[in-house]
């Protein structure tokens, strides 16, 4: 068996092995491709407003290069954002085969990459980022089974991406149902309650000739619905808020939660906020800062009115976190605020609809610690996805695998 058919028959292998999370077979994926390609790295990115962010990497043993996940660049230094503008695979083995302005972007002027072959990955037929292969040293055109892998292996991560973030819409339309169904149960009811009860004493107290009591109830009676009122102006404000939830972006964190702390600290605290540059994750903006805000005020509620927060990286894996030097998290007695249960609950639903972890604990100095681990914005698969991405690799690999060898070399340069 040749080389490209052991690559086609390997990916086969990891898109049709369900037992393992998408993430990891997406990893696996970088990692056979750049070997069959025999390219320095392999690497998954996101496009998002003119940056170019590292969502995933593979990389050879022998890989002298600075890129970890993570890192962002603005897109135009970046040959990707060749491929992104042409809409389609971009690829080249030399430089002085490449068209004039790759020469002068910065992947080569200050990475020293003189190859690379790389196509949009998109997510609803839009693009939402690129995959690629490059290297330091300079190699033959790449052929065309090289081209159909890298498509093949592009195609499935899209594939997977946009199942995902339909499931993914679904389920947060289905939590704010349930979560306007429970407000409308407790906070409607309610009022609605008091309104019939206070409605009941009026005309009790009318029909016994007791104006004074009568007037009170009915005021009372019409001060409940004013509450009924505003509870459903809310639900319509959420409801719009809702809708205008943006998509996933890479988001500054140190940004985000400096906002939220303006919102929530007050004119006036002696409490702090020490943030730390360059963490950036995959999120709906208003929805993080929804979630530092909620993580902030339960610091501030928890701590005393010098508390010193900090919002920092995970130093083993992506995502950020949360961490004060006040007493800790309280315990169930009687000086625990009443609504913290709230407040975590509330950023575990936000979390959840990223599909982070999220962990509470102890900090350094023994106050709180919340660790919010974003899982590089790649979401875990559903198992649709693989049904797709099998249908494609099988369509690829048949077309590629009986070609004749000789004429799978790729000559044109694009």
């Amino acid at each position: 068996m040749d080389r490209r058919a052991r690559a086609f028959e390997a990916f086969a292998g990891i898109v049709r092995d369900r037992d393992r999370p998408f993430v990891e077979r997406t990893r696996a994926g970088l990692e056979l491709v750049r070997e069959a390609l025999e390219t320095e790295s392999g690497r998954l990115a996101r496009v998002a407003d003119g940056e170019h962010t590292l969502l995933a990497l593979a990389t050879a043993a022998d890989f002298d290069g600075d890129a970890t996940v993570g890192t962002h660049r603005p897109l135009s230094g970046t040959f990707c954002g060749l491929s992104v503008r042409r809409g389609e695979l971009f690829a080249f083995g030399r430089i002085e085969a490449a068209p004039p302005e790759v020469a002068g972007r910065a992947a080569h002027v200050e990475d020293g990459l003189s190859s690379y072959i790389g196509v949009p990955v998109r997510v609803d037929d839009d693009v939402y980022g690129t995959c690629c292969f490059t290297g330091h040293e300079e190699r033959g055109p790449f052929a065309d089974w090289e081209r159909a892998l890298v498509r093949s292996l592009a195609a499935w991560v899209g594939d997977g991406l946009t199942t995902r973030g339909r499931e993914r819409a679904l389920a947060a339309e289905r939590d704010r149902l349930d979560g306007f169904a429970a407000m409308v149960d407790h906070d409607v009811r309610e009022p609605l309650s008091a309104a019939r009860g206070a409605a009941q004493l009026a005309s009790e107290t009318a029909a016994d000739g007791d104006a004074d009591a009568a007037a009170r109830h009915a005021a009372d009676a019409v001060e409940a619905l004013s509450r009924t009122d505003r509870l459903v102006d809310d639900l319509l404000r959420l409801s719009n808020d809702s809708e205008r939830a943006a998509g996933v972006v890479p988001v500054d964190v140190r940004s985000v939660a400096e906002h939220a702390w303006g919102e929530v600290a007050g004119a006036g605290t002696d409490a702090t906020l020490e943030t730390t540059a360059g963490v950036r994750v995959p999120a709906d903006q208003s929805l993080l800062k929804r979630l530092l805000a909620e993580g902030l005020r339960f610091c501030l509620m928890t701590g005393p009115g010098d508390l010193r927060v900090r919002v920092g990286p995970l130093d083993d894996r992506p995502g950020f976190f949360l961490a004060d030097d006040g007493p800790g998290v309280p315990g169930d007695g009687p000086d625990r605020p009443a609504d913290t249960g709230d407040g975590l609950e509330g950023i575990e639903r936000i979390a959840a609809a990223h599909d982070w972890r999220v962990t509470v604990g102890l900090s350094a100095e023994g106050g709180v610690r919340m660790e919010v681990e974003t899982d590089e914005g790649l979401w875990p698969a559903a198992r649709s996805t693989d049904d797709v991405g099998a249908t494609l690799l099988d369509r690829n690999a048949a077309d590629i695998i009986g070609a004749d060898p000789d004429t799978g070399n790729g000559s044109a340069e694009r």
